[in-house]
């Protein structure tokens, strides 16, 4: 099957819950290439973090939520319809089958994930199908230099760093193959903090108003 698009962009994550972080790295995303649609692509069983404390059913409500009201933001759920363990190697040959070899495909990753990126199954494999572009909220690491100094924690992502670009625009000029960092404007933010803020009954600016209200009506997180 070909997907009929200019540019894929996807974020992949277990979105538990989705908040505002999530919301505003997509449409960062988005607009640095022309409002093209993100896809929100939520893991059903994930392999690099601990397993989700709501349902599958649930996360996808919450998610459908704040699709529903943002129009570049998608739902993609091919991850949660397989039947196994999902490893991000596979959506990215099966992302690359269905879009043939030429069209931009773009995945959206925080900091976070790609410093444990060497870790992850066949990473070093990852720009053979695809850009990586990474959300970095400030303090801003000046990952170059600690690459160049050889600091242990970025030794491991010289297969990425060879690719690194500072033109976000050549990312839609080619099918995969680059590096990208996008500096974020400043947003504290974390899904654990969230849990933890309606764990202890408090309200949190950082959901959007239907997920905190479908939060609140089926007692998750508490």
């Amino acid at each position: 099957m070909q997907l009929a698009k200019d540019m894929y962009i996807f974020m992949g994550g277990t979105f538990d819950p989705v908040h505002q972080g999530h919301i505003q790295g997509a449409l960062q995303a988005s607009a640095l290439f022309d409002n093209n649609e993100v896809h929100l692509l939520p893991a059903k069983i994930p392999v690099h973090k601990n397993a989700p404390t709501t349902s599958v059913e649930q996360r996808i409500a919450m998610l459908q939520l704040v699709v529903d009201k943002t129009a570049k933001l998608q739902l993609d759920l091919r991850e949660i319809n397989r039947a196994d363990q999902s490893y991000t190697i596979d959506t990215l040959k099966q992302l690359r089958r269905e879009l043939g070899a030429t069209t931009p495909l773009v995945m959206v990753i925080g900091m976070d994930s790609f410093m444990s990126l060497p870790q992850w199954r066949d990473s070093q494999q990852f720009l053979d199908y695809c850009h990586i572009l990474v959300l970095q909220r400030p303090p801003y690491i000046d990952l170059n230099e600690a690459y160049k100094q050889g600091e242990p924690e970025v030794e491991q992502h010289q297969v990425f760093f060879a690719q690194r670009i500072f033109d976000a625009q050549k990312l839609s000029s080619a099918a995969g193959g680059c590096l990208y960092f996008y500096q974020q404007p400043p947003i504290a933010i974390s899904a654990s903090e969230i849990r933890q803020q309606i764990k202890n009954k408090k309200h949190s600016y950082l959901l959007p108003v239907a997920v905190a209200i479908y939060i609140n009506q089926h007692h998750l997180y508490q």
